[in-house]
């Protein structure tokens, strides 16, 4: 793999409660792939004491939006605010071997008084061989779990 220009920066509002507000990402190609470097989310009035949650994954809903299923493999990347104590703090976690070939998708959650959450994206361009371009679009395709196993 090799790297392929500066870092791509996303960033935006999420209607609240929303399941699968897609990000476009596939560039019709299966040699290039993007990996997700950093994520992060506030709420709208972050001085209140509100809660939210959100999450990428590479299918285009989530089974559930307010919870979070780390053995799922289309989940990619959770972010929460004020959770679960209301005090505003942050917290965020990257899976470190994703590779995006497709779109990717946002779903969330917030407490009433939360209007949107907004979300700061930072991904990476790698130049791949079509054979991981294919590996990572199974994998990201692929579900496991406690009901999987």
């Amino acid at each position: 793999m090799k790297k392929i220009g500066d870092i791509l920066t996303m960033r935006g509002k999420l209607t609240l409660n929303t399941n699968g507000t897609r990000l476009l990402m596939f560039d019709g190609r299966f040699d290039t792939g993007y990996r997700l470097e950093r994520f992060e989310i506030i709420v709208d009035a972050p001085t209140g004491a509100y809660e939210a949650v959100c999450k990428i994954h590479t299918n285009e809903t989530s089974a559930s939006i307010s919870a979070f299923d780390f053995s799922d493999n289309q989940q990619i990347a959770w972010a929460a605010w004020g959770s679960p104590t209301k005090a505003g703090q942050a917290w965020s976690l990257v899976d470190p071997d994703n590779m995006i070939i497709q779109d990717i998708f946002l779903t969330n959650y917030g407490t009433d008084g939360v209007n949107w959450i907004n979300y700061y994206i930072e991904l990476q361009k790698y130049d791949i061989t079509d054979w991981q371009g294919a590996l990572a679009m199974s994998r990201n395709l692929a579900q496991s779990g406690a009901d999987g196993l």
